[in-house]
């Protein structure tokens, strides 16, 4: 829908015609934020929808057989809890400002978080014949940030990581622990990010040619919502990419106070 006020005069109706103009202008741009904000949503409910459907359908058939149902019902119940916290959490990425954005911090272990999340894409990783390899530091990690919020960054990276990512190839997700940091990475060998792009990928609702190419439902929301999901937490997300090498992504949270953990 287009609001076009033109009227060319310098007295009040002149000024009021400008002002008209200038308000029109902004409410076409709000709905066209809304809608694309809408296009995110549905992006974001579609993921974990498409998994539970398809590990439903593949014991209901027999392709998983009835000795694993107890592996696949946890990830399914995973995924209805991360479907349920997006629900929750619509209100607040409907106000993508960081200082909007209110955080539940609490002690968990991040290396548990990260193990549950890639288990969520085993079956786009098997359709496309990608392996998931995780380095991570001990066997408990434990750090203090928002761990709905949290699963939601490692979820949009390593959805993007597949997206990008050739047949055949790995992914590396790796915890480090540096000064009282935990730095988390994600790496894969995919199609990389043009130099050109690299300082663009986090505004909201960019798409490079490349992304446009490779998944059109898209709308180029997730890595803002991510970076402001890290910043929001005080704390830092970076990548480093080549095209046609790959993209690494590395964010950092507080290390858990010791005197707090349960």
């Amino acid at each position: 829908m287009h609001y076009d006020f033109k009227i060319d005069s310098e007295d009040e109706i002149g000024y009021l015609g400008a002002t008209l103009a200038y308000m029109a202008s902004e409410i076409a741009r709000s709905e066209d934020d809304q809608k694309k904000f809408v296009a995110n949503v549905s992006h974001d409910f579609r993921s974990p929808l498409t998994s539970i459907k398809g590990y439903l359908e593949a014991m209901l058939d027999g392709t998983i057989p009835p000795e694993l149902y107890e592996k696949y019902l946890n990830i399914v119940l995973n995924e209805t809890e991360r479907l349920t916290k997006l629900t929750g959490s619509l209100l607040a990425l409907n106000n993508l400002n960081t200082k909007g954005m209110l955080l539940e911090k609490i002690i968990f272990d991040i290396n548990k978080i990260i193990r549950n999340t890639a288990a969520s894409f085993e079956g786009t990783c098997k359709q496309k014949a990608i392996a998931i390899e995780m380095i991570l530091t001990g066997d408990e990690l434990f750090v203090s940030a928002d761990v709905g919020k949290i699963q939601q960054v490692l979820y949009n990276l390593l959805d993007n990581a597949i997206k990008f990512s050739h047949p055949d190839s790995i992914i590396k997700i790796e915890t480090t622990e540096k000064h009282n940091k935990v730095f988390v990475s994600v790496k894969d060998s995919g199609i990389g990010i043009p130099k050109d792009d690299l300082k663009l990928i986090w505004d909201r609702f960019y798409k490079s040619d490349l992304s446009r190419g490779k998944d059109k439902k898209g709308t180029g929301l997730g890595l803002s919502i991510t970076k402001e999901i890290i910043q929001a937490h005080g704390e830092h997300i970076n990548v480093i990419s080549t095209e046609g090498v790959g993209s690494e992504f590395i964010f950092s949270l507080p290390v858990a106070d010791e005197d707090n953990e349960d």
